[in-house]
């Protein structure tokens, strides 16, 4: 008796176990299990199980339970991401107008009113003048310039 390891596909044979082995041996070397192939392999598991021995009923449901988690995680993920690009739009709507300092190509200081914004690519990009600057490169955000002057008001006595 050879006491090398033993290859799940040298195990197929002709017994309908080569899609449970591909099914397998691709879910191994993809690192990443989608719920298509996990629904895909959990079936061939069912259909191939020896009879005699049938499946684990806790670890099937240790799976399902696996499954609707990453189900779970997928849906939250893609609210976060949602919510992250609406921010980033009400970021970009309350600085346009605004006077914003960041540092050019050339690493000197510029400050700059904000003369539009998008998101590119996931990232807010801001147009200030003639430059187009990463929100991530802004240094400091000022409060929109005053075209019109008005007079202090006088102090009003509380008396």
């Amino acid at each position: 008796m050879s006491s090398a390891p033993i290859d799940a596909v040298s195990l197929t044979g002709s017994t309908g176990l080569n899609d449970t082995a591909a099914t397998t041996n691709a879910a191994i070397a993809s690192d990443s299990l989608d719920r298509e192939a996990f629904l895909k392999l959990l079936v061939a598991q069912l259909k191939y199980q020896d009879p005699t021995k049938p499946a684990d009923t806790s670890q099937m449901l240790t799976q399902t339970a696996q499954l609707t988690m990453v189900d779970r995680l997928n849906e939250m993920t893609k609210a976060f991401n949602e919510s992250a690009a609406t921010q980033r739009l009400a970021v970009a709507g309350t600085i346009v107008g605004r006077e914003v300092s960041f540092n050019d190509v050339d690493g000197y200081p510029v400050t700059a009113r904000v003369d539009s914004a998008r998101v590119t690519d996931g990232s807010l990009v801001l147009q200030a003048g003639d430059h187009v600057v990463p929100y991530d490169a802004i240094i400091a955000v000022m409060a929109p310039a005053s075209t019109t002057t008005t007079p202090d008001a006088p102090a009003r006595s509380t008396a």
